[in-house]
């Protein structure tokens, strides 16, 4: 599911430190929720199946609902770690109301990260914290190792974005960089999405599946959401008329920014303005 992290709400069933025991081993008893395992220090084996990976101080762990897993710590290097279980789900402010909770299934995060240095310090005080702070059933602690667990979600997912840019092509990240800057920039004009693509220097296949993969949805979807948001703010915030909303959100008439409008939103734009107004 594509997500917002500013939408994001989280639910914390546990936190759970696990002291350094030379050669212990467990498996992952509850799988329908997300957990994530950081380790502080030592080595060991986390097996997916038939893979096994070998983890040490600074890898954390990030295992989406359903998935198993089997831990084994080093005889010699004992594993010392915190775990976290939680749920999260997709909450979204619309207009004056709310759209239903939507469940997050995966996070968009691999299934081990490695950090060093000044990571492995940010990483693991996070998850000191919030070691410290879990009191189970008292509402004062788990608000606060929530409030750990949003600064963390923040971290990670900038850690894997980092990642990502490392592991493309530099030329590629730039060309994705600069295509969506594009976007952004002449969503009010008359784009042609495969002509931007074909400038780039790499297919428009090439460069519609990877900026799918790197933003979560396709160039296309992508302006469409654009062009919407530009046009609620302007409806609820603006006396402009609904032709010149039209005009200066990039939509080619006022029936085309009609249709698009009433199919993403449920209303047409005269409706939604007109609702924004009773409602405020």
């Amino acid at each position: 599911m594509d997500y917002s992290q500013g939408d994001l709400v989280s639910h914390i069933h546990w936190v759970l430190a696990k002291p350094a025991v030379p050669g212990w081993e467990d498996i992952r008893q509850t799988v329908s929720g997300h957990t994530f395992y950081y380790i502080y220090s030592g080595k060991g084996v986390f097996r997916r199946g038939e893979k096994d990976d070998i983890v040490e101080g600074g890898t954390l762990a990030y295992l989406r609902p359903g998935m198993s897993l089997y831990m084994k710590s080093s005889d010699t290097h004992p594993i010392r770690m915190t775990m976290m279980l939680f749920d999260c789900a997709m909450l979204r402010k619309v207009g004056n109301g709310w759209d239903p909770l939507k469940p997050v299934e995966q996070l968009q995060l691999p299934f081990l990260m490695h950090f060093h240095k000044d990571g492995m310090r940010r990483i693991g005080s996070l998850f000191h914290e919030a070691e410290s702070e879990w009191v189970p059933g008292d509402p004062g602690s788990e608000a606060r190792v929530k409030s750990v667990w949003y600064r963390l979600i923040q971290e990670l997912h900038e850690s894997a974005e980092a990642e990502w840019s490392k592991g493309q092509e530099e030329g590629l990240a730039v060309v994705l960089r600069r295509f969506k800057e594009k976007l952004d920039r002449g969503f009010a004009s008359e784009l042609r999405i495969s002509e931007l693509a074909a400038k780039s220097g790499f297919s428009p296949v090439y460069i519609r599946r990877t900026f799918t993969a790197r933003f979560g949805c396709s160039p296309k979807e992508y302006l469409d959401r654009l062009r919407n948001e530009h046009a609620v703010r302007r409806l609820q915030y603006t006396g402009d008329s609904v032709t010149d909303i039209a005009r200066v959100c990039g939509y080619q008439d006022v029936y085309q920014f009609s249709k698009a409008f009433k199919k993403r939103n449920g209303l047409s734009p005269t409706e939604y303005r007109r609702k924004q107004r009773t409602d405020s």
